[in-house]
């Protein structure tokens, strides 16, 4: 670390190694990892490596060296914490015999370093964890992380740029950002002096940093350093820039750039692992033992073509550790191939702490590459002490009783907009399935000669997207309505109904994925894809079962009475839960009111089965036979769908609700 710290500092600096020759120019400043608008930057606390990872890997003789190394935005750090909470939870009983040393002290001390290099500012340090989104294959490792640090996870459409200064955009205005954590890769931070095609950055964030009023951990322009080329070069800048030798040495590297390096090299490509110099690390990877004669003649002409753009490297046969394996042949222990992954963190303004753990990456099946994108899996990694455990936790004691004032959660706007489409899509979701389902079974009731009631069925299905506009009405043809409206159920792309809705509510709670549970998440995850399943088997060549689309209705109605019971007991009162419960009210509102309207206007409130599917569809049966028993009259359902306060289905309710949630949000009285 100290190694790779003085190398960014010289390469953004004096460039004297470039002028002695220590480095080749065509690695730093020929590599799009070079970021030429930081020479001459110093960054906020001095320090431009905060985080890096070093995937490690085992000789035959229990050597070790250095494969790769990331620095741009290095990962597994939320992938072992996870790891880590759910396998010492399974053995609690070997964690405390064996004393495994715990991780919570990297992760604090890590916070701590960037909250006390942070440029100065009024109060304490923001900071936040900067994500590509909910999109990128990583998104749940920046939730996770960032929930365990408790900083807020944010997209670069959340952040500004005023005055050579990082805000948030929050509900509550704009709020300064003193530190950044990001995990987003270099050539997408600035679409002003980067990639211009990027939307996941912030603009002008370059020039907040060089002014100082930002920190980024890490700070831009460390993509050279992954270059698995330059692994070649360490040794001697270790003894050039700090006067020892690599403790840990890296395996034997040649970039072919060198023509000696070429020429030396290019016999033994069968025993090597060739490897693009300018990719990301261990990209393309091609080992030379499973090329054919041919192949490795053209590997070789290729080099020779481009030398600067290949590098070779030794080929080590990864270690094995025992897996297991569940299948119809029988349960087995298999050896699978792994990589070890390890992180030096900053601890400080001056020194570096190693994590005691690692993230193990497992190969798939018989690949020796240990990639998560290619199948891999992983395990959590053991470091046992001879002394103590170190007891240290994220949580701190030390905070005088004066520093435990309430103070509300940051919302940010996008955080904001997403919550409030997520309370709208899980309130349509529970409308459309509640009214679907009571198509169905009014169309093969015993009221499915009501004309009036075919009517207003067929009416609001469309206006809800259940049905198409095209398809002939329910007084028509009663099966064909039937029929499309079943086929519809579970179509998320090209019909607005139940599976839409549902895939809508999804993509809303993954854009706020930190701020739901992990029970939350996984039920909503499980009603999509047994709804998605369900559907499916309801049309069996050209038949539609409406006894099995009642089914898989029902089973989502039992979902989304769960979704909505823990957004509203397990969710904190803050504005973000406002205007989840803001967006929920007013879908409930305008779905209903249109419901009731169109029962006005086809005559299904003067119709006895009409008037019950009506009050079916305010979830208000039971409620309404208690209190006015079979009476059928028009007063007695305007009293109880409309005007009674205490019924949460009626419009009165939700109006007086969502007038308290706007209040609470605008700031003002309550009224």
């Amino acid at each position: 670390m100290q190694l790779l710290e003085r190398i960014l500092d010289d390469v953004y600096g004096p460039q004297k190694l470039l002028a002695a020759n220590l480095l080749p120019p065509a690695l730093v400043q020929g590599h799009p990892g070079y970021l030429r608008p930081m020479h001459g930057a110093r960054p906020a606390g001095g320090r431009r490596l905060h985080i890096a990872a070093f995937d490690v890997a085992r000789d035959p003789a229990g050597a070790w060296w250095i494969v790769t190394q990331r620095t741009q935005a290095p990962s597994g750090l939320g992938y072992l914490l996870e790891n880590r909470l759910i396998i010492s939870r399974q053995f609690p009983e070997a964690f405390r015999d064996l004393k495994v040393q715990r991780l919570a002290a990297t992760y604090r001390a890590l916070l701590e370093s960037l909250l006390a290099m942070c440029p100065a500012g009024e109060g304490e340090p923001r900071i936040v964890l900067l994500t590509p989104g909910p999109y990128n294959e990583t998104y749940f490792e920046h939730a996770y992380l960032a929930r365990y640090l408790g900083i807020a996870l944010v997209e670069g459409s959340d952040l500004t740029v005023r005055g050579d200064r990082l805000f948030l955009k929050t509900l509550k205005g704009l709020q300064p950002v003193h530190g950044v954590l990001k995990r987003l890769d270099d050539e997408f931070l600035d679409p002003l002096e980067l990639r211009a095609d990027s939307h996941l950055g912030v603009p002008g964030l370059l020039q907040a940093i060089r002014a100082g009023n930002v920190l980024v951990a890490n700070c831009p322009g460390s993509g050279f350093l992954e270059s698995t080329a330059l692994l070649g070069f360490l040794p001697a800048l270790s003894r050039n820039l700090l006067g020892e030798e690599l403790k840990l040495p890296a395996l034997p590297t040649w970039w072919c750039g060198e023509r000696a390096a070429m020429l030396s090299v290019l016999p033994q490509l069968a025993s090597g692992v060739i490897k693009t110099t300018y990719s990301g690390a261990g990209a393309g990877a091609v080992l030379g033992k499973n090329l054919t004669r041919r192949q490795l003649d053209e590997w070789a002409g290729r080099i020779m073509r481009e030398p600067d753009e290949h590098t070779v490297q030794a080929y080590l046969p990864l270690s094995q550790m025992p897996t297991w394996k569940s299948a119809r042949t029988g349960d087995r222990i298999l050896p699978r191939s792994l990589l070890l992954r390890v992180f030096a963190v900053s601890d400080g303004a001056q020194g570096w702490r190693v994590l005691p753990g690692g993230l193990t990456r497992i190969a798939s099946g018989d690949l020796e590459i240990a990639s998560m994108q290619r199948g891999g899996s992983s395990a959590d990694t053991w470091v046992m002490t001879e002394g103590e455990v170190d007891p240290t936790s994220l949580l701190h004691h030390d905070h005088p009783s004066v520093d435990t004032r309430h103070r509300s959660r940051t919302v940010t706007s996008r955080a904001a907009e997403n919550l409030f489409w997520l309370g709208r899509y899980t309130e349509r979701t529970e409308n459309t399935a509640r009214l679907a389902r009571l198509a169905i079974e009014s169309l093969n009731g015993e009221d499915q000669s009501s004309q009036p009631l075919m009517a207003w069925l067929s009416e609001v299905a469309v206006a809800s997207g259940l049905v198409l506009p095209a398809v002939p009405p329910a007084t028509h043809t009663r099966r064909v309505f039937e029929r499309s409206l079943i086929a519809a159920l579970g179509d998320s792309k090209k019909a607005t109904s139940v599976g839409y809705n549902l895939c809508a509510l999804r993509n809303s709670a993954a854009a706020v994925r930190e701020r739901l549970s992990q029970e939350q998440w996984n039920l909503i995850m499980r009603a999509e894809q047994e709804f998605r399943l369900g559907c499916a088997s309801c049309i069996d060549e050209a038949d539609y079962s409406s006894v099995e689309a009642l089914r898989v209705l029902e089973v989502l109605s039992g979902h989304t009475a769960a979704m909505t019971g823990a957004q509203t007991d397990r969710m904190t009162r803050d504005d973000g839960w406002r205007l989840l419960s803001t967006g929920r009210h007013l879908e409930r509102l305008g779905f209903l009111a249109q419901a009731l309207a169109s029962a006005f206007d086809t005559g299904a409130i003067n119709d006895e089965g009409g008037f019950e599917a009506v009050v079916a569809l305010f979830d208000s049966t039971i409620t309404f036979h208690a209190q006015y028993q079979q009476r059928h009259d028009i007063p007695a359902l305007l009293d109880l769908l409309v005007l009674d306060r205490d019924n949460p289905r009626s419009l009165g309710w939700v109006a007086q609700t969502l007038r308290g949630r706007l209040a609470k949000l605008a700031g003002s009285p309550r009224a």
